[in-house]
């Protein structure tokens, strides 16, 4: 005697005849539940020849084969949904944020661009951009409240007094202080994403954090899609990821080969000589491409890696100190 299991029910055969069948409770997510355990019963069709949509029917399961048709298609749309549902991890939610911050760096540099053309023309002799000009304006308003400005740099509050901007109209005084409040915001927004992602990566991924960095390493996750996806490649492959275009115009013919991807943002590699960049380059990746299985399959923080790293630059260094000639 053996059990065949559909996905309404375990029948029992002996001798190639259904002697018995355990049907499940007709409840959707019942039945979605028992397809995500078990989801190779969709692949049984019969059962000692009689096919199960039969067999549905002649043990009490469903009344008519349109019933059948019908609560087959609900079971297997939410199958599908528990599926995507698990399908999800924070690895994902980590990549979208990625997305976000990359969007917020975009949005945010923009609009501060946008502050400071307005702000010149009111005070251009602040001399301030970005993130400080923001937290300035919102903090400080304009020049026509220098009597409140409580600021201890001199320097600011005499070039205020007699600076060459012209003065704002008033509905426009509270559209720039709006403005700067806002980007300030994007600021904060953009400085704790930042510290969260670093978080994750320090506490579920410390050995690739800590020889790529918590960005780069982030990001190297945002173009492969998971730590198993980077796991599974070759240093080679890692070394270029994020310099897709320049790697199809070489394969093309229009380009070199490129030497490295996103991590030439890594300060071993940005940092050092231009000669030395390719080397230091495909040594970086290939203690990436070791950090990140061991992150993925052990999960234990192994220090000797960041520091075996650091020791083989050191080395290329010392022993290429100079470009080579090239031969005639």
């Amino acid at each position: 005697m053996h059990s065949v299991r559909t996905w309404f029910g375990i029948f029992s055969v002996d001798d190639g005849k259904i002697n018995s069948c355990d049907l499940y409770p007709k409840d959707i997510k019942v039945l979605a539940g028992r397809l995500q355990e078990m989801p190779e019963v969709l692949e049984c069709n019969e059962v000692c020849g009689i096919e199960i949509r039969s067999l549905a029917k002649d043990w009490g399961f469903i009344a008519s084969e349109n019933e059948y048709d019908d609560l087959f298609r609900q079971v297997n749309i939410e199958y599908a949904m528990m599926q995507v549902t698990a399908s999800g991890s924070d690895e994902h939610i980590l990549i979208r944020f990625i997305d976000a911050l990359d969007d917020l760096d975009k949005n945010t540099n923009a609009l501060s661009e946008r502050l400071k053309e307005l702000y010149d023309l009111h005070f251009p002799e602040l001399r301030l951009k970005g993130e400080p000009l923001a937290r300035f304006i919102s903090k400080y308003g304009v020049r026509n409240d220098i009597s409140n400005w409580k600021i201890e740099d001199e320097k600011i509050l005499e070039r205020a007094r007699n600076s060459s901007g012209m003065e704002l109209p008033v509905p426009w005084v509270t559209r720039v202080t709006e403005l700067a409040t806002t980007v300030a915001g994007l600021y904060d927004n953009k400085n704790r994403i930042s510290l969260d992602i670093e978080e994750y990566m320090n506490n579920n991924l410390p050995n690739l954090s800590a020889v790529a960095g918590a960005h780069i390493g982030a990001r190297l996750l945002g173009i492969v899609g998971s730590s198993k996806k980077l796991a599974s490649m070759p240093s080679s492959t890692i070394q270029v990821l994020g310099a897709e275009k320049a790697l199809f115009k070489h394969l093309r013919g229009n380009a070199p080969s490129p030497k490295h991807g996103v991590i030439f943002q890594h300060p071993l590699v940005r940092e050092s000589p231009w000669w030395l960049r390719g080397k230091i380059a495909r040594v970086l990746a290939a203690k990436i491409s070791i950090a990140v299985r061991i992150d993925y399959y052990s999960g234990i923080f192994d220090e000797d890696i960041a520091k075996d790293l650091q020791r083989k630059v050191d080395e290329l260094h010392k022993k290429y100190p100079k470009p080579r000639r090239k031969r005639k």
